[in-house]
């Protein structure tokens, strides 16, 4: 398929989900996004290119004048009042019941739509500052799901080498330009998970102000939108009550509508009160309707996993016993909960556990169990160097790609060894031998 070569870069780029996230961060900033921008380009095709509302107009309006009183109604916001009541001859009455949302409900889809990518924005351009490449870390951890047993082993070994030093080096090299907000939790090991809640947070306080946003831009001043205004207009819907003139329906998408404008002719001006029928109301009940309940679907499931995530990551004992579930599925041996603890505290740390998370999202519980197994050990043997003192040491490359296999250890008693033995004194010298006697 032909497409535009910049759109689609710039689509597939920052609209494709991502390998560092979980499903409830997909669910809020690539399916709502998505659903949203969707919307707006439907309304906006029956706005713009079709006919989104239809006047009835006195006999004298022909041809272009229908249309310009059309146009102008739909421009200007038109009002309702129910057909129970008198029609107000104040102005001021009339504007009261004025609709002022219908012309712009595209474009603040659309901005609701943005709404709901920035926390990811945000994750992505800060995380990047941790020096933790999630992206690679856990593509190659996918990856291990395709190799063979013995490929594999080498492979996984080589991917616990490269996030163990990532784990220890992040330090040296963060960014200077890092959020200030985040910097004491750079000793700790856990500026990725602290910043990973903060979005979480971003995302739950995002999806409460959309609700404000809904119930603010639908409301009137004649008729505020109420806090349950989804499950009432849902049964209204099901029990067919969708044209008595007291439902929700109407009250916040009228079908039916009033439209007061001006014609100047010569030096007279003359007022015209024309009835409309608005039929994009009819999407936009029902568009605003799912997303209601789509909203509220986003905002239980976001605070249930804004809890978790808090729960999981943060109390220490929680971890110890993740990490400890891990590496007993792998089937370990020599678990002490003392090494485990402190291979939690400080080995994995926050931002190590939050690693095994994603990978265990995206690459399988098994893949995870192989690399906490191979972190685990890589720990150990960390720890007996440090225990035994500097007696020892290897060049061996640690990097996934640079292995060369090559390893150097150095004897404490050669090292003492020199490499040219010292000359021979004069005064020790025997001379020469003695010749025989015939």
């Amino acid at each position: 398929m032909l497409g535009i070569p910049f759109l689609d870069d710039a689509i597939s780029k920052w609209f494709k989900p991502q390998t560092f996230d979980d499903p409830v961060d997909r669910l809020n900033y690539f399916i709502t996004s998505t659903l949203l921008t969707f919307f707006a380009l439907m309304v906006s095709a029956k706005q713009y290119v079709g006919s989104p509302i239809q006047c009835w107009m006195p006999m004298e309006f022909k041809g272009g004048w229908e249309q310009y009183a059309e146009d102008y109604c739909f421009i200007k916001n038109t009002y309702y009042i129910p057909f129970e009541e008198q029609i107000p001859e104040s102005i001021d009455d009339r504007q009261e019941a004025e609709l002022n949302y219908y012309q712009w409900v595209p474009i603040v889809l659309a901005l609701q739509a943005v709404m709901f990518y920035i926390p990811n924005w945000i994750w992505k351009t800060l995380h990047q500052q941790s020096g933790i490449d999630l992206s690679t870390a856990v593509s190659d951890a996918r990856h291990l799901r395709t190799l063979r047993s013995n490929d594999r082993c080498a492979e996984t070994k080589r991917l616990a080498h490269y996030v163990s030093e990532c784990l220890e080096m992040r330090e040296h090299r963060r960014s200077p330009r890092r959020v200030f907000i985040f910097r004491f939790g750079q000793g700790l090991g856990s500026y990725v998970s602290m910043l990973y809640l903060f979005v979480k947070l971003l995302y739950l306080v995002n999806i409460v102000g959309q609700f404000m946003i809904l119930n603010s831009f639908l409301s009137s001043e004649n008729y505020q939108l109420s806090t349950w205004y989804g499950f009432s207009a849902f049964k209204e819907l099901w029990d067919g009550e969708i044209l008595p003139e007291n439902t929700y329906a109407n009250k916040i998408f009228p079908r039916i509508t009033m439209c007061d404008f001006k014609v100047r002719r010569l030096a007279n001006i003359h007022r015209y009160t024309v009835q409309c029928v608005i039929m994009i109301n009819m999407f936009n009940e029902k568009i605003y309707l799912f997303v209601w309940f789509w909203f509220l679907f986003v905002a239980i499931s976001t605070f249930i996993n804004f809890i978790y995530c808090c729960f999981s990551l943060i109390p220490f004992g929680i971890r110890v016993k993740t990490t400890k579930a891990l590496l007993k599925h792998a089937g370990s041996e020599s678990l002490d909960n003392s090494v485990i603890r402190e291979f939690v505290d400080s080995g994995l740390r926050p931002d190590g556990c939050l690693l095994l998370r994603f990978i265990e999202g995206h690459a399988g519980a098994i893949v995870a169990r192989e690399i906490s197994t191979a972190l685990y050990s890589d720990f150990l043997e960390h720890l007996n160097e440090r225990k035994s003192g500097p007696g020892s040491h290897s060049t061996e490359s640690t990097t996934p790609g640079l292995e060369d296999g090559f390893s150097e250890t150095y004897d404490g008693t050669k090292m003492n060894t020199p490499l040219i033995a010292p000359p021979v004194s004069v005064m020790s010298y025997p001379g020469p031998p003695k010749p025989k006697a015939v």
